[in-house]
């Protein structure tokens, strides 16, 4: 697998005065395939997720230390989910990127919106980076676009 498309719903009060989707909910777009994507749901162990359920108990935490998203083409409200793909170029020592790719459908090959963001392994309660485990590696080189992209920090 080189790459991860999760459909996500608009919602009526998504779009803005113009009939796109507001730059905000573009954000929670990105951020709700990003939970679909690499973590399993409540209540849910081992699938096919990355990572165990998103829940604060844990004890390691996957947190966002840094995002970027560039608007291509306006977004406009649509009945039909828009495909949100997802691929992980690289893999650091304590952290991860994930590329982003919006698009109205599986046909349409130009990126309306386009993003990136690192995650960083913390330690709950301390705050502290986490290496990530050689089984996490491995998890994540599942969604490379190419191997020989990965790197270590």
């Amino acid at each position: 697998m080189t790459s991860v498309t999760v459909p996500i719903e608009l919602r009526w009060g998504d779009q803005d005065p113009y009939g796109h989707v507001n730059n905000v909910t573009v954000l929670r777009i990105l951020e709700e395939a990003r939970a679909r994507a690499f973590w399993n749901a409540p209540g849910q162990s081992g699938g096919a997720a990355v990572f165990p359920p998103l829940e604060p108990s844990e004890q390691v935490w996957a947190l966002v230390a840094d995002f970027q998203l560039k608007y291509r083409q306006q977004l406009p409200y649509q009945r039909e989910p828009v495909q949100v793909a997802m691929s992980v170029p690289r893999v650091g020592g304590a952290s991860f990127t994930i590329d982003y790719a919006v698009t109205l459908s599986a046909a349409e090959k130009s990126p309306r919106v386009t993003a990136q963001s690192t995650l960083v392994l913390v330690d709950r309660d301390s705050g502290r980076p986490q290496r990530l485990t050689a089984q996490l590696r491995r998890r994540l080189a599942d969604f490379a676009p190419e191997a020989s992209t990965q790197s270590a920090e």
